[in-house]
């Protein structure tokens, strides 16, 4: 995590007015009760005093940081800078070269200084040196560790066992079983033929039945578990199963109750729209009220998410077709997000 920096824009305007007149919480102090580190940019426009809390920023390893930069939204627009007139508004051509007056650009529109391009290219060449070193360690790794470094790349590749699916369950016609039940086992036999899968649940886990019964929990000291206990917090689950599907590497999946699927519907949508293979497992999907009321139970959520471009969903009615579900799944690279 020490790798991850947000840089928080404090502007105080939001899209109505003054952000006062809303919002009055001390982002700092939240994130630092998270145990992010928490740093302050006094001034926006001090280039210096950003990179200093940049430069602070990476050498911290052990935790994310969040950087609030205090700006003026709209800085350099003599009238309307500072204000809520250019949060979701064009400055308009005399407000724009009053701006640019201040700045000192003096360039006509789209011009790229050559102080600019000479500065991207150091950028090129840097990432290109960088990128050397690695590929000489991962040669050296692929010497000492050749079983290892192909599983590595065969995961980074979205490259499966030619194998994987040979000892997937089958049922008998008429077997009676749910098919939480039966994707339970379909998991945990893909847990030993596909090592990248990756997951869990937002506190449902027992219910939803996606724990891989063989493997450890991803823990702050345990890097190797699989199971990821991502606690109630449905949209902060599927916003990180798309991170990791977007890193790649490991085949992500996240699972809650279906009606529960409307917490984390925009992060589904940004699935969709980004078309990544991110796996959510719906559970509990029934017509009839359960134990837990008409608040657990699932009515418009099927067909507002068929409604969705681009959201492969798959609704199995046993456990065959929750077989072959999980293996489109899995099998998915970078195509649909898939639901079931």
């Amino acid at each position: 995590m020490g790798r991850l920096v947000v840089l928080y824009d404090s502007n105080n305007i939001s899209l109505d007015g003054d952000l006062n007149m809303a919002f009055s919480e001390n982002v700092r102090q939240r994130f630092e009760a998270y145990g992010w580190q928490s740093l302050l940019v006094k001034d926006g426009n001090n280039v210096e005093e950003i990179k200093t809390a940049l430069d602070e920023a990476v050498s911290e390893t052990r935790r994310p940081t969040l950087i609030e930069v205090k700006t003026v939204i709209g800085y350099g627009a003599p009238t309307v800078g500072g204000t809520n007139k250019v949060h979701g508004n064009p400055l308009g051509e005399k407000e724009t070269l009053a701006a640019k007056k201040t700045y000192e650009w003096n360039y006509e529109p789209f011009f790229v200084p050559d102080e600019v391009k000479e500065h991207f290219k150091t950028l090129t060449e840097q990432g290109q040196k960088e990128e050397d070193e690695w590929n000489s360690l991962f040669t050296k790794y692929r010497d000492a560790y050749p079983d290892l470094a192909a599983q590595l790349e065969n995961a980074i590749a979205g490259k499966l066992d030619d194998h994987y699916a040979d000892d997937l369950p089958y049922y008998a016609e008429g077997e009676n079983k749910a098919t939480r039940q039966t994707s339970s086992e379909v998991i945990n036999r893909l847990s030993e033929t596909v090592p990248q899968l990756f997951g869990g649940a937002a506190d449902l886990a027992s219910s939803t039945k996606t724990m891989m019964k063989n493997e450890k929990d991803f823990e702050a000291d345990n890097y190797g578990g699989r199971n990821v206990w991502f606690g109630v917090r449905e949209f902060g689950m599927a916003a990180a199963v798309n991170g990791m599907a977007l890193h790649g590497g490991v085949i992500p999946f996240g699972s809650t109750f279906f009606t529960f699927s409307d917490y984390l519907k925009p992060a589904l949508r940004l699935s969709a729209l980004m078309n990544i293979p991110a796996i959510f497992v719906f559970t509990h999907d029934s017509i009839a009220v359960g134990e837990d009321g008409p608040t657990h139970e699932p009515i418009e959520q099927l067909a507002g998410l068929r409604a969705i471009p681009n959201l492969s969903l798959i609704r199995p009615a046993d456990g065959n077709e929750t077989r072959e579900a999980w293996k489109l799944a899995v099998e998915s690279t970078v195509s649909r997000p898939r639901s079931f």
